[in-house]
């Protein structure tokens, strides 16, 4: 059975990967449910899903998907939120938190909301959901380290605090000065934090897991789905309809326009590179790291400029793409640059040959042998952050990398040193070439 689970920061990788069968996709927003409905998985869970500064998962769409005959979980988060307003209509809640909003304990939504990293942090949590708190402190009072009026006033703190700024920090901060109870306090949550928010997630996982194993227990829902003009003028339906024949006829008008323009040829080589370093890598049972995907992924955003989230969200919609399939473009990238240095030594001769065929070899080799004669006279050093400030920002138009070494290396080049030796000869020999066309005679000194 294919199962589907949206989930961000509430489990690490490392909860993800005890469920090897379950694909585990970005937190929802509004439309990834219906999109997924498409895909006609068994089983959709969901776990975590943006709310503030994207649209929210629309329940419509899990009402589609439980129409269609899919089981649809929800815990912890965005998941239990949706389970708790849904579970009538048959999606189904798993946890405390699912069944504390289910039966009104709680009511607001900045119980289970934090901030966190972006997806090549790994969702890093930058804040504490008031639901770990309440039960960490319910935990606290259990087993003595606080006493009751202690712990019903450090939540009361920090529920009142806006959801971004609730730590654990914040929270000690509240015992008064030279209260005798915050060192023991302090000394216990260094091993009786409750994360409330993962346990949910984890039982919800198990949860499925139980449900492929007995599919037949499975009862259909009790409602027809009603057909809305909102439904149907949703702009996010309207761009997933382009699945199945629909989807083949827009591609196929689109390479049209690519054959026409002139592109197809090229466009190819460059798909085929990415489709044999995907079968190669996938030969040799392995993959790009995700710290390798992170990487392609930060260099694809900065050289566009979508240093935000809502700018790569807004991109992606505009080139009609997932945030899985992005993620999925990104793994590609990753995966050519991981063959390609396994193989740098081999690809150095074809590389050559295919300058030679763009017709770039000679003009290459001439510059080389000139910029040669350029490093044989006296050069004034150059520091080393103004030459890459120099040649990223205004040669290449783009920001000096955060990693350099891991740029050196893409390039082939074994050593950062080495890199900067590069950087001083082609700095020299522009400002050469740059007084040269100034005088008319052939510069001694480059200019800095």
């Amino acid at each position: 059975m294919s199962v589907i689970v949206f989930n961000g920061p509430t489990l690490a990788p490392a909860d993800c990967q005890r469920f090897p069968e379950f694909e585990f996709r970005p937190p929802v927003q509004q439309g990834d449910v219906f999109a997924a409905t498409r895909e006609n998985p068994s089983v959709i869970g969901i776990v975590d899903g943006y709310f503030d500064g994207h649209p929210a998962v629309w329940h419509k769409e899990i009402l589609w998907a439980l129409s269609k005959g899919i089981a649809v979980f929800g815990a912890s988060s965005m998941g239990a939120l949706r389970a708790a307003e849904l579970h009538t209509f048959g999606m189904r809640g798993v946890g405390w938190i699912f069944e504390a909003y289910r039966d009104g304990v709680l009511t607001d939504d900045d119980e289970v909301a934090l901030i966190h990293g972006p997806a090549e942090t790994s969702y890093l949590k930058l804040s504490e959901p008031m639901v770990n708190i309440r039960a960490t402190l319910q935990r606290a009072v259990r087993e003595g380290s606080v006493d009751q009026p202690t712990a019903d006033r450090l939540m009361a703190g920090a529920k009142a605090r806006f959801y971004q700024d609730r730590s654990w920090a914040d929270v000690l901060e509240q015992f008064d000065p030279g209260d005798p109870a915050r060192e023991p306090f302090e000394t216990w949550l260094t091993t009786g934090k409750v994360d409330q928010k993962r346990a949910d997630a984890l039982s919800m996982l198990e949860a499925i897991q139980a449900f492929c194993r007995h599919p037949s227990l499975y009862e259909p829902p009790g409602f027809a789905f009603e057909w809305t003009e909102s439904w149907n003028n949703a702009p996010w339906r309207t761009a997933a309809q382009s699945g199945g024949e629909e989807s083949s006829k827009a591609d196929e008008a689109i390479l049209d326009e690519i054959r026409l323009e002139g592109s197809y040829g090229r466009l190819r080589r460059d798909a085929l590179l990415r489709l044999l370093a995907r079968e190669a890598l996938a030969a040799q049972d392995t993959e790009p790291e995700r710290r390798a995907i992170a990487r392609e992924t930060n260099s694809f955003r900065m050289q566009r400029g979508l240093f935000r989230q809502n700018d790569l969200i807004g991109w992606c919609e505009g080139n009609g793409m997932s945030a899985a399939g992005f993620e999925r473009m990104m793994a590609d990238r990753a995966a050519v640059e991981r063959l390609a240095s396994m193989r740098d030594i081999e690809l150095r001769r074809e590389i050559l040959d295919r300058a030679r065929e763009i017709d770039a070899f000679a003009k290459l080799r001439n510059r080389a042998w000139a910029k040669q004669e350029t490093a044989s006279t006296s050069l004034t050093r150059v520091p080393h952050p103004v030459l890459l400030s120099w040649y990223f920002d205004k040669r290449m138009g783009i920001p000096v990398p955060d990693n350099l070494a891991d740029y050196v290396s893409a390039l082939g080049i074994d050593d950062v040193d080495h890199f900067y030796d590069l950087l001083a000869a082609e700095y020299a020999f522009v400002a050469a070439e740059t007084v040269w066309n100034v005088t008319g005679a052939k510069a001694k000194t480059p200019i800095v």
